[in-house]
């Protein structure tokens, strides 16, 4: 389990950085994203800007109150700088603070409620690829993360400060890093199939959310796979996903989207 874990933190934090538009599968600008959810993942409303990048995400419960708001803020270069998380009760759930490499991230410090430290990534890359992650807890070193890439694959192994494997795995992506669409290793064996717009068709292993992100659900343990399939809108954006345990069988749910150009 803890290595399926930091393998999921290396996909989100370790790939080039994808734009607003890649996160929510859109081929044009809008300015909003409003997702529609009563399982899984929580409705949110996704504002944007005319440059096509966030600036700010509502997140709502399941009964439609309000959960809590992330703020985005860019630099002088429209580079990513800052996302702040307000909660219910208006107090500080969270915040992001990063600093921009070229198309890749090389730090991100997350902060807590009480604006203590609670992660940190420094990153290295080639150029190409992030190919060196530390990650820290509290301040304090607790892995390395290095990546050897080979085509449309890579391996990745990481290490405690000591030295000592923690595991490693094999994966496999679909166009850029952001999609893998095979993982192997020691504690997890996820397969990913895309259709030709990057869309996620099929999972195994894994569940996935709006984002094409990957989760962990109990039903997995009796529905292993899953299979998704979209109705979409005038511009070619999908409005509606049907997720399936079965390829013939009823959705085990729908998400629902409507977007504002």
């Amino acid at each position: 389990m803890k290595f399926r874990l930091l393998i999921v933190f290396a996909l989100c934090a370790c790939a080039p950085i994808r734009t607003d538009l890649e996160k929510y599968a859109l081929n044009c600008k809008a300015s909003e994203v409003i997702l529609q959810s009563d399982s899984l993942e929580l409705p949110y409303t996704a504002y944007l800007n005319g440059r096509g990048q966030l600036d700010s995400v509502v997140t709502r419960n399941f009964d439609g109150s309000f959960r809590f708001i992330e703020t985005y803020s860019y630099n002088s270069r429209h580079q990513l700088e800052e996302i702040a998380g307000l909660n219910a009760a208006n107090e500080n759930e969270s915040r992001y603070e990063f600093e921009i490499d070229g198309k890749f991230i090389r730090e991100c410090r997350v902060y807590g409620m009480n604006n203590q430290e609670v992660h940190r990534w420094v990153h290295q890359n080639d150029g190409r690829h992030i190919v060196w992650t530390e990650y820290y807890g509290e301040g304090e070193l607790q892995y390395i993360t290095t990546k050897e890439f080979s085509g449309n694959k890579y391996t990745e192994q990481s290490h405690t400060p000591d030295g000592e494997l923690i595991g490693s795995a094999e994966v496999e992506f679909f166009r850029t890093e952001n999609k893998p669409s095979r993982i192997k290793g020691d504690e997890i064996d996820v397969e990913i199939k895309y259709d030709d717009n990057g869309l996620p068709v099929f999972c195994r292993n894994a569940v996935l959310n709006s984002q094409g992100e990957m989760e962990w659900i109990p039903d997995l343990e009796v529905n292993p796979m899953r299979w998704y399939s979209y109705e979409y809108d005038e511009r070619g954006n999908w409005i509606s996903r049907a997720e399936r345990v079965n390829p013939e069988g009823a959705a085990v749910a729908v998400l629902r989207r409507t977007i504002i150009y």
